[in-house]
């Protein structure tokens, strides 16, 4: 028996053609206007998951400036002198800090409403539905993507915390004043050189050089705070939704891998239904009156 869906769809198409140059529908073929009217229904619902591809791309190139800038920003503190920087300088980093934290917390506002219009999708076409399944994976790869740049973020931030410290503590020994780290961070927290001792500048020969880096250097510790208690709201929220997203996220990766190793079997099987086709062509034929099929 021979495949004969070809010739099927070339009469549909010749049957549509004569309809449109006759201006008029057969009686017998009002199931058939139907069914086209509801495939026509699916076809307008693709806008749908292209307006929902367009705003994934937009946000993912949010997140990729934002990568960038992270990056340069965590370049810029690797390279951390010992002495003290200008006031322009510092300034211009901290104008960059702010607009990094005002860029995250847009992004995350933007990917919030994302999960809800993606509750939205499933309450209107199902959970399984083809745009549901598209959009929430989306949401959970942008959130993933986002929330490893603010990591990244938080731990630049760190490190020049900790940076901070170290000079403070080492050029106190220089001076001839041994300081813990522990008294590092009450002054920190305190913003009060007391901590050390009240009368410091005269107990110990230190200059008003290295006086002055050190100042410099509890003027960023204290900005630097002042940044994290700001990200610190953001970074709870992120950590939430990373907690309750995680088993999402094994799955889909669970999913995808399974995926993958369907394909590759149902690979492996045309091959050999190719391979066995070529080796019995006379199989191929159903009909009981030819002798091979005996």
């Amino acid at each position: 028996m021979r495949d004969r869906l070809l010739e099927l769809q070339q009469r549909v198409k010749e049957a549509e053609l004569s309809k449109e140059e006759n201006g008029h529908v057969e009686p017998s073929s009002q199931g058939e206007e139907v069914a086209i009217k509801q495939q026509a229904v699916i076809f307008e619902k693709e806008p749908i998951v292209e307006s929902i591809l367009n705003d994934v791309q937009r946000i993912q190139d949010e997140i990729n400036e934002l990568e960038e800038d992270i990056m340069k920003f965590s370049q810029q503190q690797k390279t951390l002198v010992s002495t003290m920087r200008r006031f322009s300088v510092i300034k211009k980093e901290n104008n960059i800090t702010r607009d990094i934290k005002i860029r995250a917390e847009h992004i995350h506002k933007r990917l919030e409403a994302m999960s809800k219009e993606v509750k939205q999708t499933g309450a209107d076409n199902g959970l399984t539905s083809t745009v549901t399944r598209i959009q929430h994976t989306q949401h959970i790869m942008l959130f993933k993507q986002f929330q490893k740049a603010m990591s990244q973020y938080n731990g630049t931030l760190v490190g020049k915390q900790e940076k901070c410290k170290q000079f403070i503590i080492r050029q106190l020994e220089v001076a001839g004043k041994e300081v813990r780290e522990e008294e590092v961070d009450e002054m920190m927290v305190q913003g009060k050189w007391e901590v050390f001792n009240e009368n410091i500048i005269n107990e110990v020969k230190i200059t008003k050089s290295q006086l002055s880096e050190i100042e410099q250097r509890h003027k960023e510790l204290m900005n630097l705070e002042s940044q994290m208690r700001d990200l610190r709201e953001l970074f709870l929220e992120i950590y939430m939704q990373v907690e309750l997203q995680g088993d999402q996220v094994n799955n889909i990766e669970a999913n995808v891998i399974h995926t993958q190793d369907y394909i590759q079997q149902s690979n492996e099987k045309f091959k050999l239904a190719v391979r066995y086709k070529k080796q019995h062509p006379c199989k191929v034929m159903c009909c009981c009156c030819f002798p091979c099929c005996k």
